[in-house]
C-alpha cells in the first residue's frame, strides 16, 4: 500500500517538450498506485490521446471534451481499463477544440476543475496527462490539480525550459512534487551534462530516475502500465520506486501545502 488512500489527491503530469516521456510517466505513476491498492482516476488532457491507448482504451464518444463542455457528465465519459483500480476519462482529437474554444468561457482555467471535481472525489486520487507545452490545457490541467510533477527527459531544451514550467506551475498554485528525469541515460556526454546539471541546480526538487527501456514502449503497446506488463523489470521497479518517493513527499508536503478553493 502506497499510502494515498482517502487523500483525494490530484496530480497534473507536465512537460514543455514533446516526446519527454511524460505520457509514460503518467500511465505508469497510475498503474503503480493501483498495484498499491489507491482507486485512480486517469484523465487524458491530450488531444493526441496518449494516455488513452497507453491504457488500452479504444475510441469513442463521449470524451473529456463532451464532460468540458457539460454535454456529457463525466461517469457517462468513463471508461474501465483492463487494470483493477484504474478509471480513464478519455481523450480524442476533438479536445484541440477547447484550446480555442475555453478562453472565450468566464472563468476558463477552472473549467476542467469543476468539471471533473465531484467525479475526482470518488477516487483515492487524480492523474492527469497533460498536452506538450503550457497553452491552455495544460494550464486547465494545472488548475484542476493539487500537485504537479514535471517529465524531464535529459536534454537541452527540455532543462532550458524547467524555469518557465515551474514559474506556469507556481502561478496556479499548485505543489510542485519534483522533476522526473524521463528516459534516462548516460550514453552520450551532453545527457550525461544535463542530467549533471539537473541535478545540481534542482537538487531539493529531483524525483528518481526512469531509465530508458523498450519496455516501457512494449507495454504502452499492450495497453498496460508495467506494475501489470512487467513489474520485475528495472523501468517497472523505477517507476515503483518513483511512485513511493512521490507518496512520500506528498505526506511530507500536505500539512504544509494551503488548502485551494473548490468549487
Amino acid at each position: 500500500m502506497l499510502g494515498f488512500r482517502q487523500l483525494m489527491l490530484n496530480i497534473a503530469v507536465i512537460s514543455h517538450k514533446g516526446g519527454s516521456g511524460k505520457t509514460a510517466l503518467a500511465a505508469n505513476l497510475a498503474g503503480a498506485f493501483a498495484a498499491g491498492g489507491s482507486s485512480v482516476l486517469a484523465v487524458d488532457v491530450d488531444p493526441q490521446g496518449g494516455l488513452t491507448a497507453a491504457l488500452g482504451v479504444e475510441p469513442g464518444k463521449p470524451t473529456l471534451y463532451e464532460v468540458i463542455n457539460s454535454y456529457a457528465r463525466p461517469e457517462e465519459a468513463s471508461r474501465p481499463t483492463a487494470v483493477p483500480g484504474i478509471t480513464l476519462l478519455p481523450a480524442d482529437f476533438d479536445l484541440a477544440g477547447a484550446e480555442l474554444e475555453l478562453p472565450l468561457r468566464g472563468r476558463w482555467h477552472d473549467a476542467l476543475r469543476r468539471a471533473i471535481s465531484h467525479y475526482a472525489a470518488l477516487h483515492d486520487m487524480t492523474i492527469l496527462d497533460t498536452p506538450p507545452g503550457l497553452g491552455v490545457l495544460s494550464f486547465a490541467a494545472l488548475s484542476a490539480a493539487d500537485a504537479a510533477v514535471i517529465a524531464c527527459p535529459p536534454e537541452f531544451m527540455a532543462y532550458r525550459a524547467l524555469t518557465q514550467v515551474l514559474r506556469t506551475a507556481h502561478r496556479t498554485g499548485v505543489t510542485v512534487l519534483g522533476i522526473v528525469p524521463t528516459l534516462s541515460h548516460r550514453t552520450t556526454r551532453l545527457a550525461a551534462e544535463v542530467l549533471d546539471q539537473l541535478y545540481k541546480d534542482y537538487p531539493q526538487l529531483v524525483l528518481p530516475a526512469i531509465p530508458r527501456r523498450v519496455a516501457v514502449q512494449e507495454a504502452a503497446l499492450a495497453g498496460l502500465p508495467l506494475a501489470v506488463y512487467a513489474p520485475r523489470s528495472d523501468a517497472g521497479l523505477a517507476f515503483a520506486i518513483l511512485a513511493k518517493e512521490v507518496t512520500h513527499r506528498v505526506q511530507s508536503s500536505d500539512s504544509k501545502r494551503p488548502a485551494r478553493a473548490r468549487a
